[in-house]
């Protein structure tokens, strides 16, 4: 036996559930070339620092759009760093990256992972990273952002 008080407020609770579960349908905003490439200079960043990364030098400050097609345009983020802790080789230079960007935000693999190199993409903020390590206590990310309206 169900109590009464119980009947009267599930139905509404059903309802409001069944609602926001709806508004989960529709398309995620589509940012534009400028947003997704200040996302990704923060995700990269945010990348660096929780790999404890070191000498950070930006090889590729973005900022410009890059023309793709139909009036879209691409904007790009790069930089290399170094971390000292352990024994460095490339494999665990990459896994700390990944376990670093990991905590920013998700993202999947984009292709095949080999050992010292991970390509990633977001497809909520429309966003691509690469992660690698070509020598030992060496980081290098780089990224860039779907071909989207500028903005």
């Amino acid at each position: 036996m169900t109590n009464p008080a119980w009947r009267a407020i599930s139905a509404p609770l059903i309802a409001l559930f069944v609602l926001a579960g709806c508004g989960g349908t529709e398309d995620p905003e589509v940012p534009t070339a400028a947003e997704a490439g200040a996302t990704l200079k923060e995700h990269i960043t945010r990348t660096f620092e929780g790999a404890q990364a070191k000498d950070v030098k930006v090889t590729d400050p973005g900022g410009k759009d890059i023309p793709c097609s139909e009036g879209k345009v691409k904007r790009t983020y790069a930089a290399t760093a170094r971390n000292d802790i352990g024994s460095g080789d490339p494999n665990s230079m990459l896994l700390v990256m990944v376990g670093a960007l990991d905590l920013v935000a998700e993202y999947e693999l984009n292709a095949p992972g080999q050992p010292t190199m991970q390509d990633l993409v977001n497809k909520e903020f429309r966003t691509h990273i690469v992660l690698s390590s070509p020598a030992k206590h060496t980081m290098v990310i780089s990224g860039e952002t779907d071909c989207l309206l500028p903005g």
